[in-house]
């Protein structure tokens, strides 16, 4: 977990070094970024689900037998496959009762089983966790496999949210995609990281290693790739058919990129915090000029200090014993003025807005809903909330019509359903609040507001059902459906009164100088109950003892 090594690029140098590293033993994080089609673990997966689809495919149940979701040894698998009379699937059906084959029919025809009716997430979350298979996989693809599963199963549940939730189809999707995932090389695992240079920023280790720091970035164009000057595009012809515009093109394009890569060697050596190995091999053309590695020598041969071991002169950096000490002039060390910034008192922090619920401002828990066993009941206030909901936003001469019609549809008698609109829009026409259920109105609206008068801190956070806004006037209106509706105003649960209070106030907030009214309407009538501003200030009034008596985050 000390060790860092990191490169300019992530191949082909990387994978052979994460492959050198675990054929000695050394725990290795394995690749900074992986794609997900090239990973063993995948591999197998993609396997299982192809072979559930088309157990006839001889050559990937066998490839799928040898993997460690089953593991069958390759003399098995030969005695198993060699002489057969028919597919492979039909072979291993045939002496699925033997010891070695046992596990592998039983397992495999479970999947079949259940291919045809679980979706892939569900198919294959249940795989793994059968007879500990993701435990299977990683003990022999080792930990690093963990992320490629992860990232798998997270695909297919992706792939659902989109599309028909079809195993065929999802592994057709993922075989097209090029999905590559990122590890998090930050977690503290006790393993060498390996990783590309741009891909460390903002991490740190012990001791940094730069195998890879003798060459140069490819020049401009190499793969065919079109340059982009402010003249216009170009395409990177050789130099020797070039003219002069495309020539200078891929002059500035070399020397940006040499600017980068030189960014880059900034950020691979302020990595390190104790020690730092830079190293390299030469291919046919030697040490590049500008290369990291000749920057570096030429940093340690002008910062070094000469220390004589034997026969050899070494340069070293950064050994106290080793440098010469040069004394700091009085002058310098002489303490300056702290500017202003620093001598002034940080702001201070503003507390933690405290959410304030209805029940918290009433002091006590919400009233009883209606009894679930009257379903009539409680049906006839679901369909007139739905009306109360969605006729305001109907022209008026089409209410009745589509309301009888949305009635019929839910099975209600006509005689019912004829009473139930006239008494919907006996609410909808009331003279004191039609504006909420006109157009323009609007339904669901969400508030949020600060009220430091009623608590420190504290904040409303709701959503009113039914709001107007006009010049003069804010009408909001909260319907109550499974509740027992109250026959005078004063009888209303302290709840909703609270509730109505705090939005009102929150209301006078957003919208000041303008009046605010507040009405519930009760579903079961239903009826319009209209709150007068006289009950909603006692009630703001009563709030701030009630929460003061009660911990904040209670």
């Amino acid at each position: 977990g000390d060790i860092m090594i990191l490169m300019p690029r992530r191949e082909p140098f990387g994978s052979e070094i994460i492959r050198r590293l675990k054929e000695r033993g050394v725990p290795v994080a394995g690749a900074d970024r992986i794609r997900l089609n090239d990973q063993i673990a995948v591999m197998d997966l993609a396997a299982l689900g192809r072979f559930v689809l088309l157990p006839e495919d001889d050559l990937n149940l066998a490839a799928l037998l040898r993997s460690p979701l089953i593991d069958v040894s390759e003399d098995d698998l030969f005695k198993l496959a060699h002489g057969r009379d028919g597919s492979l699937w039909s072979a291993l059906a045939r002496r699925g009762d033997e010891a070695k084959f046992v596990f592998a029919y039983a397992y495999l025809a479970e999947c079949r089983r259940r291919a045809d009716f679980a979706p892939p997430y569900e198919f294959y979350a249940r795989a793994l966790g059968a007879d500990g298979m993701r435990k299977r996989l990683l003990a022999r693809l080792g930990p690093e496999a963990d992320d490629a599963i992860d990232e798998f199963l997270s695909l297919a549940l992706s792939y659902e949210a989109l599309n028909a939730p079809s195993l065929e189809g999802f592994l057709h999707w993922l075989e097209r995609g090029e999905t590559e995932i990122k590890r998090d090389m930050e977690r503290g695992r006790n393993e060498v990281r390996v990783m590309t240079v741009h891909g460390a920023k903002g991490l740190e280790a012990d001791i940094v290693i730069l195998p890879d720091t003798t060459t140069l970035p490819e020049g401009p164009g190499k793969h065919g790739d079109l340059l982009y000057t402010k003249d216009g595009v170009v395409f990177p012809v050789p130099d020797a058919s070039a003219p002069l515009a495309v020539r200078a093109a891929k002059e500035a394009a070399k020397l940006e990129a040499l600017k980068e890569h030189r960014r880059l060697l900034y950020v691979a050596l302020t990595r390190a915090r104790d020690r730092l190995y830079v190293c390299g091999f030469e291919n046919k053309n030697g040490v590049r000029e500008g290369s990291w590695y000749e920057l570096a020598q030429a940093a340690a041969q002008t910062l070094g200090v000469a220390l004589v071991r034997g026969d050899e002169t070494l340069r070293v950096i950064g050994e106290a014993d080793s440098e010469a000490m040069t004394p700091v002039p009085a002058e310098a060390a002489a303490k300056s003025a702290l500017p202003v910034w620093a001598r002034t008192p940080p702001p201070a922090t503003r507390e933690r807005p405290r959410l304030i619920r209805p029940s918290d401002a009433a002091g006590l828990d919400e009233p009883a809903p209606l009894s679930p066993g009257n379903t009539a009941r409680f049906r006839r206030g679901l369909l007139v909330h739905a009306m109360l909901a969605r006729l305001p936003d109907i022209a008026p001469a089409q209410r009745r019509d589509i309301a009888l019609a949305f009635l019929e549809a839910r099975d209600t008698r006509d005689d019912d359903a004829a009473r139930l609109v006239d008494e919907t829009f006996a609410v909808l026409d009331d003279p004191i609040f039609a504006a909420v259920f006109a157009p323009g109105s609007r339904a669901e609206v969400a508030v949020v507001a600060d009220l430091p008068e009623i608590g420190t801190g504290a904040r409303i956070n709701g959503r009113i059902d039914r709001l107007a806004v006009t010049d003069g006037e804010v009408l909001a209106v909260d319907f109550k459906t499974n509740r027992p509706p109250p026959a005078r105003v004063e009888d209303v649960s302290t709840v909703y009164r609270a509730q109505m209070a705090l939005y009102r106030a929150a209301l006078a907030k957003i919208f000041p100088g303008r009046r605010i009214a507040c009405a519930l309407v009760w579903t079961e009538g239903p009826r319009l109950m209209a709150l007068p501003d006289a009950l909603l200030d006692a009630e703001i009034a009563a709030i701030r003892p009630r929460l003061d008596s009660t911990p904040a985050g209670s």
